[in-house]
C-alpha cells in the first residue's frame, strides 16, 4: 500500500478516518469518493492506495498500478476502485480491462504475486462523484454520531402516517429544536428508512418519500 503525506501545502492532499483506518486521498475528486464511499450500508472495510495490480500492454510487457481505493462489502465482495476524471475514461476503462485480463493479480511490496486479490475493478468518476453527492454524504455520516435516538423514532412515526411524497422542510414545521429534527431526517436518509425522489442534492426543497 502506497502512504501519499497526510497533507501538502497548496494541494488538496488530506485525509479522513473510517472507522480506525486513515483514508488518504491526493486530490479534491478522490477526497469525494472516499467520503461517498463510507455512506455505503454495506461497507465492512475501505483502504486507500491498494491494492497494486499487475496489467500487460499489447506488446506482452507487465506495468502495474496502484488504485485508489479498496472496499470489502458485508458478503465478502471485495472491489478495487480506480479514481479519474470523465475526460479519461475510455483510457482508464481499456486500463481496467487489461487489469482484469490479468486475473487482477495483486503485487505485494517484495514482489509477490496474488492473482484475484480483488473481485471486480470498478471506474468512478466526476460523473458519480459530484460536489452533491459529496455534500450528501457528509451530512449522512455526521447524523451517525449525533443524531438523537427518541428524535428519530418519533420522526419515523410521522413519515409513516405521510402520503405520498414529501418536501424536507416539510418535516421540519412544528418542531424544535430544528437541528435536532434536521440531524433526525439525515439518519432516517442514512438508514434507508426515507429517500430522494430525485438525484441530485438534498435541500429542504427535496423531494422524499418513506421507503
Amino acid at each position: 500500500m502506497r502512504t501519499p503525506a497526510l497533507k501538502q501545502a497548496k494541494t488538496t492532499r488530506g485525509h479522513t478516518f473510517y472507522r480506525d483506518t486513515v483514508i488518504y486521498h491526493e486530490s479534491g475528486l478522490e477526497h469525494r469518493v472516499s467520503v461517498v464511499l463510507q455512506t455505503y450500508r454495506g461497507l465492512a472495510r475501505l483502504i486507500s492506495q491498494y491494492p497494486k495490480v499487475e496489467w500487460v500492454d499489447e506488446d506482452g510487457v507487465a506495468h502495474h498500478h496502484t488504485c485508489d481505493y479498496f472496499i470489502e462489502l458485508a458478503d465478502g465482495t471485495r472491489v478495487a476502485i480506480v479514481v479519474k476524471y470523465e475526460r479519461k475514461r475510455e483510457e482508464m476503462l481499456d486500463l481496467i480491462e487489461r487489469i482484469c485480463n490479468n486475473g487482477i493479480t495483486g503485487i505485494a511490496k517484495g514482489g509477490k504475486r496474488t492473482v484475484g486479490v480483488a473481485d471486480a475493478v470498478v471506474l468512478v468518476t466526476n460523473a458519480q462523484a459530484t460536489q452533491e453527492a459529496f455534500e450528501n454524504a457528509y451530512f449522512l455520516l455526521s447524523s451517525r454520531a449525533h443524531h438523537d435516538q427518541a428524535e428519530c423514532a418519533a420522526l419515523y412515526d410521522i413519515v409513516q402516517q405521510l402520503p405520498g411524497t414529501f418536501r424536507f422542510g416539510q418535516l421540519l414545521l412544528n418542531c424544535w429544536p430544528r437541528a435536532k429534527r434536521r440531524t433526525a431526517i439525515w439518519r432516517l436518509l442514512d438508514l434507508g428508512l426515507i429517500e430522494p425522489v430525485n438525484p441530485g442534492l438534498i435541500d429542504e426543497l427535496a423531494w422524499l418519500r418513506a421507503a
